[in-house]
């Protein structure tokens, strides 16, 4: 009986749930001497209420038993908010290891918790990707603690620039990525762990003040890029420790106030089409260029520094680097016959 619902189950999965970076319905239908006994985990609840439906529309009178967890789990309590206290956490594809590493997520950085599975807590970061992050990485807390961490706790909210923190015997404390937030109080810095230090090297931003330091304008879009040049490849990577085509995309708009979605084929639908124009003329500093294999779905993206030069971040380069479009070495060619389309995002 319960078989004869797989693909009802699948065709609900598509509607409410069509893209699984996003969203969760893991459902399971058990057949008992009682009736059908639904089990597993939903961010969407009215997909519940319409499996429900078509079941007792299939089977007149059969008892369901309703036993799907609807995210978040209710069982977390005051630990649905968690706020990253690594210099960088790896979210997996799965609450194991080894498992395929998705993405990360930068120190300071806060998300939402969904559910746990021993040591491993289900998370949606700020650009609503799901995954897996090990509790060791994090601490957990409410909605209103990990906010009010994010506003500064009493100090000022700042963005770690490749920073280096020493504490009282100068030794080394952590070393934030591009990206992370700490927290500013009187002469010293502190840690989403409670940790103080003082900044040894680098350089840290007020974040009342990025929109100045980088405005949203191809240009300086460029110049950040650039200064992410030779970072090395990393699937799933978001910082210059290692990084892969959309995470610096990602990475490098969210200095310019752009927030993209955190894979390429979704990135390809933020902002509007440009024209290349011929040999890449038209296309302008800060667009988003994109390429596609063998099937149409977008695989690659990168940043352009105008006209036909683009800064990604390719396994055929190692990490970051700069190519040209109209160039012959064999990979340009190559590039330069994958290309799709590009997007424009920045008002100039």
């Amino acid at each position: 009986m319960t078989r004869a619902y797989r693909q009802t189950i699948a065709d609900i999965r598509a509607q409410h749930v069509p893209d699984l970076r996003a969203g969760v319905f893991d459902v399971v239908l058990t057949a008992t001497p009682d009736g059908i006994r639904m089990t597993g985990q939903t961010t969407q609840p009215a997909a519940i209420d319409e499996l429900m439906a078509a079941i007792e529309a299939r089977d007149p009178g059969v008892r369901v038993f309703d036993n799907v967890i609807r995210l978040p789990d209710p069982d977390l309590g005051d630990g649905r908010s968690a706020v990253v206290t690594a210099a960088v956490a790896p979210v997996y594809a799965d609450p194991r290891l080894p498992a395929p590493q998705i993405s990360q997520v930068v120190m300071g950085v806060r998300v939402d918790v969904l559910s746990r599975a021993g040591a491993w807590i289900r998370v949606r970061g700020e650009d609503g990707y799901l995954g897996w992050v090990h509790q060791g990485y994090v601490t957990l807390g409410d909605a209103s603690w990990a906010t009010s961490w994010e506003r500064g706790l009493g100090g000022e909210s700042v963005v770690s620039l490749g920073a280096e923190l020493v504490d009282e015997q100068d030794r080394t404390l952590s070393r934030p990525p591009w990206g992370a937030r700490l927290v500013r109080q009187g002469g010293g810095y502190v840690l989403p762990d409670g940790r103080a230090g003082t900044l040894a090297s680098g350089e840290v931003v007020d974040v009342d003040r990025l929109a100045d330091r980088f405005p949203p304008r191809g240009e300086s879009v460029a110049r950040t890029a650039r200064r992410w040049h030779g970072a090395p490849y990393l699937w799933g990577g978001v910082t210059q420790s290692g990084v892969d085509c959309s995470g610096l995309s990602q990475s490098v708009l969210w200095m310019h106030g752009v927030a993209l979605p955190r894979d390429s084929d979704l990135q390809a639908k933020v902002g509007h089409a440009v024209e290349a124009g011929e040999d890449f003329a038209s296309l302008a500093a800060g667009d988003l260029v994109f390429f596609a294999e063998e099937s149409e779905r977008i695989s690659h993206v990168a940043i352009c520094l105008g006209g036909p030069l683009i800064i990604h971040s390719a396994l055929n380069n190692g990490g970051v680097e700069v190519n040209d479009l109209t160039g012959t070495a064999e990979f340009e060619v190559r590039l330069r016959s994958l290309y799709k389309h590009a997007r424009r995002l920045l008002p100039d």
